[in-house]
């Protein structure tokens, strides 16, 4: 099925690789390679074949996005600034945290923390259309935080100490 895909259907493919990532279903340089093929996918196969190996619960039907729907707006009078709000202070506080992470990855691995935390409150903003591009940039900049606080971990770990000669 080589149907064009857009925002909606990459973003519902992200998370379903998020809660593979969740449960263990696939490790973080994995995920962040699928999250990249992913998010420049243009067809429908390219976002089936980043699934293709997980369980069923991580299967992605197009033709389900695809139908049409019948979308209820709010009516103009209806306050609607609260969601919003909500995404973009997540959206804002991950993006935050996933730069913090990237330079606190040096203090034995204290990033990963902050990283993990970026991950997890980009998520609300990753489906909202006016915060999903802060979103997307806290949960890559938070998923490299994690990578470089792994890195930075193994290195405090197997580095080699040479006793000082005066």
């Amino acid at each position: 099925m080589n149907e064009r895909v857009g925002n909606a259907q990459r973003t519902h493919v992200l998370d379903l690789l998020s809660n593979a990532l969740q449960e263990g279903y696939l490790d973080l340089p994995e995920f962040e390679q699928r999250m990249s093929i992913v998010t420049a996918a243009k067809t429908a196969d390219e976002l089936m074949s980043q699934l293709a190996d997980l369980p069923l619960q991580f299967r992605w039907d197009p033709r389900a996005l695809s139908s049409p729907t019948v979308r209820v707006l709010p009516l103009p009078s209806a306050p609607s600034t609260a969601p919003g709000r909500d995404t973009r202070t997540t959206a804002i506080a991950s993006l935050v945290l996933a730069i913090a992470s990237i330079p606190l990855s040096v203090c034995f691995g204290m990033g990963g923390l902050f990283g993990i935390a970026a991950v997890v409150l980009s998520r609300p903003g990753l489906r909202s259309s006016n915060d999903h591009g802060k979103a997307m940039t806290g949960l890559v900049l938070g998923c490299v935080g994690i990578a470089a606080s792994i890195v930075m971990v193994l290195l405090f770990i197997f580095m080699p100490t040479t006793p000082t000669t005066r």
